[in-house]
């Protein structure tokens, strides 16, 4: 079955020519122009990808992808925003919010025929191998999108979180390079995205969990797993390496 894509966007002369790139790549199409009608088109079908403006004339962009976060349907739906607005705050706000991917327009449409496709190979990641991963206390279930810790379930994860966490406890506790996960989850090397995530990811686990997660400069990352007592402090887990104190997650260039 092709693959099918939900085109958000309120310019029709952009919406028309991202409808038809997509079309000619066998993609099954589907148009809204506004916030208001992707939500009913939603309300029937789940696409494998969103393709969501910012600026739309009813709902913010940024709303309708907190609906969709919010919504258990639309967990791994990938949301990729198209937008002008192109600060880091922006972007940042995108990332906070539950994107997958942003593309600054103007674009280029063999870039966002590229993009959507590094979504969907990283939505069906790992069918070959195993899909839970386990480190610790912490445990990732892709298959079935669900993240634990001392067997409390957490619902607060994106899709790339988990994807993130997941190849970190996989490899736990090795040092991830920034250059594979960047080219694993993201298809390229935007450095920004990355450090958004671990960013969030930190904060998200909490303050004990997060700290599991450990810089390495001029590498990458690791997953240290630690043991939780009853009272809330930690104590690092028998043979695990020298914990690095994170960075301050005062911005996401600290990550």
């Amino acid at each position: 079955m092709n693959p099918s894509v939900l085109i958000v966007e309120d310019d029709p002369e952009v919406r028309s020519l991202v409808e038809y790139t997509l079309a000619k790549e066998k993609f099954k199409v589907q148009t809204a122009e506004n916030g208001k009608q992707a939500l009913e088109i939603l309300d029937t079908t789940v696409p494998d990808v969103i393709t969501l403006d910012l600026m739309l004339p009813d709902i913010h962009g940024l709303e309708c992808c907190k609906k969709l976060r919010a919504d258990p349907r639309f967990q791994s739906v990938s949301i990729l925003m198209l937008t002008a607005l192109d600060s880091l705050d922006d972007i940042v706000r995108g990332f906070e919010t539950g994107a997958d991917d942003y593309l600054v327009k103007p674009f280029q449409l063999p870039e966002l025929v590229a993009r959507i496709k590094a979504l969907l190979r990283r939505r069906h990641v790992g069918r070959s191998e195993r899909m839970v991963a386990m480190a610790g206390n912490t445990t990732v279930d892709l298959a079935h999108h669900r993240v634990a810790i001392n067997g409390q379930p957490m619902d607060n994860l994106t899709y790339k979180e988990m994807e993130l966490l997941f190849i970190l406890l996989r490899r736990s506790p090795k040092v991830v390079r920034r250059t594979y996960l960047l080219q694993r989850l993201w298809g390229r090397q935007d450095s920004r995205a990355l450090d958004v995530h671990i960013l969030h990811l930190r904060q998200k686990l909490g303050p004990k969990a997060g700290e599991q997660i450990l810089t390495v400069p001029g590498q990458g990352y690791k997953f240290v797993p630690m043991l939780f007592s009853q009272d809330n402090q930690t104590a690092p887990q028998a043979g695990a390496p020298p914990i690095v104190p994170p960075p301050p997650a005062a911005s996401a260039s600290a990550a």
